[in-house]
Order: structure tokens, then sequence, then C-alpha cells
């Protein structure tokens, strides 16, 4: 019994021993995968600085239509205006001069919370051809209703995020 246990406190102890002794050197490459990392240990200052550049977000807007038609300022960042020229159409305008809607990618979501309906739909559109000269973004929005074809709607809020 006591060769058994002096054989368990040596091996305890070397396994330890190990584990301080093993740096970066010993590793193989694409050794870590991102399973084996705590969720929280890579913060932005670990990546490369042009991968954190393309993560950003740019700008962001939350549009509300009730009881008027508004940016939520505390949910809006780089979106100056929004305007409803026709039912289900609505023109932003980004506050950065330098930020190109040919050359973005932006991302549209119904905000259902604070949309009136069921069947709504909200999505960005090039062609949204009632927007005046000067506004960076179009984005239409809808409602369904079973056997009847789409309308456009006013009682659709929604989110913009542009990448």
């Amino acid at each position: 019994m006591l060769v058994a246990g002096l054989a368990l406190v040596l091996s305890m102890g070397g396994v330890s021993y190990a584990a301080t002794k093993v740096g970066t050197k010993d590793l193989a490459a694409d050794a870590v995968t991102s399973p084996k990392i705590k969720n929280g240990a890579v913060r932005a200052a670990d990546l490369d600085p042009a991968l954190t550049s393309a993560m950003k977000v740019r700008a962001y807007a939350d549009v509300v239509v009730s009881p008027d038609l508004a940016l939520d300022p505390a949910r809006t960042v780089g979106i100056a205006t929004v305007k409803r020229p026709k039912a289900g159409i609505y023109c932003l305008t980004f506050t950065d001069p330098a930020l190109d809607s040919a050359t973005t990618a932006p991302v549209v979501s119904v905000d259902w919370d604070n949309s009136s309906g069921s069947n709504l739909a909200a999505y960005l559109s090039k062609s949204a051809d009632k927007c005046p000269a000067g506004t960076d973004l179009g984005v239409r929005t809808f409602s369904f209703a079973a056997g009847e074809s789409y309308k456009p709607a006013n009682t659709v809020a929604f989110t913009l995020v542009v990448p």
C-alpha cells in the first residue's frame, strides 16, 4: 500500500511539473481549436487589427413607427435621418459621408416588439424609388395576409445594421 501511495504522489507531481513547462513552442500548428478556448479568453487586442476592423459595426438604427416615425436615439449610431415618403418605403441617411451604400452590406430585420401585425417583412431595397436625392439607404416594409397579396405597411418597425 505504501509503494502504491508513493507511486501516485510521484506521478501526480510529474504531471503538474510538465503542465508548468509546456510553452508556445511545444504546441503543434493548429493544435488549439475554438472548443478548447475558454469563452471570453480572447479579446480584440489579441486579434489582428485588420480582423477587428472588419468585425466592427459602423452604423445601426432602430426605426420605430408608433406613435410616430422616429429613430430610437438610445439604439441608433451613424444614421442621421429616416423619412417615409410613401407607405412602406423608408429612406435613411448616414452621418458619416465615408460610408458608401454601394460598398456596404446592411442587414435589416423586423423589430417585432414595436411592430403591429403577424406576417411582416422588412428588407433593404436598392430600388426604393421614392427616396429623395442624398438618401443613402432604402428599406421596404410589407404586411401579408392569408389569401391576399402583400401590401406596403407603415406598421413595421425594423432594426438596421451596417457592418
